[in-house]
């Protein structure tokens, strides 16, 4: 990579920012298309974005990826913000055009983009639980709800969460139906009829938070957990021993960085070179 004052930067603000994948992902890829690009992680602090966000415009930045603590929170520092990043109220995307910043959320769009073109599966008419009511629960029900699944059923310690994830899908869908149990609630049948089961929160074991029957699991099923890593966590080795099909969230990560790559460059992403480049990041960095 040669960097000079024509380098078209981009990058990652949020805090940590240590440790994210996304540089190496980016880099590989403007690497292989030969373009005079580079991404940075940016660690910004609480009470900073601001400033950070003022920061991007005068350093002449072309976008920026955005992770926690600040993807609700930016929403309000820009001039626009694409309709399904409004819908789910979460920014993690900014591209600076002529000055302007738009936010987009490519999370929805990455989910549903590894189901479909990595495992082929179509969502029409699916019945869907999902664990977890944080952001990345929120663009992944959005985008099944819009791609026409026939119902989501949320589990989450909190029911104000799961209420608020609930009024933000049938805002944007009104004729799914959706329903929030609490994890002390008994949802056996819940987990036995559903079609797709997600685990939507940073929990990978069973340890009493994360409680998933898996003795109901079964081969016409589609179980998700959003977690990644180069092995898969307990819950996808558990359905995927009973015969059902899984996903983990590498592919989810992927596509959104493609997305993201494509709002900031308009060309089309090396999907191929950026699954290379993931996988030896986390080799690298032992996740």
């Amino acid at each position: 990579m040669h960097i000079d004052g024509s380098t078209r930067l981009v990058g990652l603000i949020g805090s940590p920012v240590e440790h994210s994948l996304s540089p190496g992902i980016h880099n590989a890829a403007f690497d292989y298309l030969g373009i005079n690009w580079c991404y940075v992680p940016l660690p910004v602090e609480e009470g900073c974005l601001l400033a950070a966000v003022e920061g991007i415009k005068a350093l002449r930045f072309s976008g920026v990826n955005v992770t926690m603590p600040f993807k609700t929170e930016v929403l309000e520092l820009l001039d626009e913000v694409a309709m399904f990043a409004e819908s789910v109220g979460a920014v993690n995307t900014i591209l600076v055009d002529k000055g302007r910043l738009i936010g987009y959320n490519t999370d929805g769009r990455g989910f549903y983009t590894a189901l479909v073109r990595d495992l082929d599966y179509q969502v029409k008419d699916k019945r869907v639980l999902v664990l977890g009511a944080g952001g990345a629960s929120r663009s992944v029900t959005v985008s099944l709800a819009l791609a026409g699944c026939t119902s989501i059923v949320i589990v989450n310690r909190s029911p104000e969460r799961s209420r608020q994830l609930a009024d933000i899908i049938l805002k944007s869908v009104p004729e799914v139906e959706v329903n929030w149990l609490s994890p002390d609630d008994n949802y056996d049948i819940v987990v036995a009829e559903s079609d797709i089961i997600i685990n939507a929160t940073p929990l990978t074991t069973f340890n009493g938070a994360l409680r998933v029957p898996v003795s109901l699991l079964n081969k016409s099923q589609l179980v998700c957990d959003l977690n990644y890593s180069l092995y898969q966590p307990p819950l996808l080795q558990e359905a995927e021993a009973r015969g059902a099909r899984v996903m983990d969230g590498k592919g989810m990560l992927l596509y959104q960085a493609a997305a993201a790559f494509e709002i900031w460059t308009g060309l089309d992403a090396p999907v191929e070179v950026m699954r290379v480049a993931l996988l030896k990041a986390l080799e690298q960095a032992h996740i």
